[in-house]
């Protein structure tokens, strides 16, 4: 009997360790799937479709690029998966370059654009911040990128028009002042009856521009949160939003597809990442937008 007891308590001990092995084993594996799986910075091309009678037949099936938050990073295949859209035209909404380091990764990301299709861009808070913004923006002009700066130009396609309007990043240190520059910002646009596309950096911003007559706004400025529940919410607001009340955590608009009455908002995750910390979750993102003339019934 005392051998049989020692036979089974050491089978019990071996099993106990097997199953902790298997355990670690198991986890271990979960963890690396799980790095593998969160720290994926392949580009992601996601695609929406805007529909609206305001949308003239001539813009059926225009197709618009938007890119978002460059920070003059690295990011292979951007080049190839933006050729392989072939779209109408392409935009940038903000941050294409850093406050700090050299700015010439987005002016030579730009000299490829342009020879993709136009190029129409809009001022993030990163870009105003550089000391030699101007000499920048004017390089850029150059090689034939267009920057709105509180203004619109008419797009035009088989005798139809639509109106892409673009206007200004209003950083400040409090959401007082950010108002008044946003205010400031849409006076110098007068009101436009067709089909109205608004560019603008910050998306956290968009319960202030959602009734202004937009029909739709491409905004970025959030990097989807930078870490994301997979499949679902955004986790952390960019710093420079805070001023405006925004949420530090779980921001309102992060990424994707929003709806207001008469004003749609798409939201790109951004390309680069300007943080020490990783992007979990979240992918490099550009966005393909391609208009559809409704009919109305």
């Amino acid at each position: 009997l005392a051998v049989s007891g020692y036979a089974d308590a050491a089978y019990k001990a071996t099993k106990s360790e097997k199953t902790k092995k298997l355990l670690k084993t198991a986890a271990l594996t979960g963890g690396i799937l799980f790095a593998v799986k969160g720290l994926d910075n392949r580009i992601e091309v996601t695609h929406y479709d805007i529909s609206s009678p305001k949308i003239p037949e001539g813009f059926d099936g225009y197709k618009i690029l938007q890119i978002s938050d460059y920070h003059a990073d690295s990011v292979p295949g951007l080049i190839e998966e933006i050729e392989h859209e072939s779209p109408d035209i392409i935009v940038s909404t903000g941050d294409l370059v850093h406050d700090t380091g050299s700015y010439t990764p987005g002016l030579r990301l730009c000299k490829h654009l342009i020879d993709i299709a136009p190029v129409y861009a809009v001022t993030g808070n990163h870009d105003l911040w550089r000391s030699d913004y101007d000499e920048f923006e004017r390089e850029l002009t150059e090689v034939g990128v267009k920057t709105l700066h509180d203004e619109r130009v008419i797009l035009k396609r088989n005798e139809s028009e639509i109106s892409l309007s673009g206007i200004d990043d209003p950083f400040a240190l409090n959401s007082v002042k950010i108002a008044e520059n946003i205010e400031n910002s849409l006076a110098k646009l007068p009101r436009y009856n067709g089909y109205d596309i608004l560019l603008f950096h910050r998306a956290n911003l968009f319960d202030r521009l959602k009734y202004r007559g937009f029909n739709l706004i491409l905004a970025g400025h959030m990097h989807g949160g930078q870490f994301r529940i997979p499949k679902g919410r955004g986790v952390v607001a960019p710093k420079s939003s805070w001023g405006s009340k925004s949420s530090m955590f779980f921001p309102k608009y992060f990424a994707g597809h929003y709806h207001a009455p008469h004003t749609d908002m798409i939201v790109n995750r951004g390309i680069g990442n300007p943080m020490l910390l990783p992007r979990l979750f979240n992918r490099p993102e550009i966005t393909v937008i391609t208009l559809k003339h409704k009919k109305e019934i």
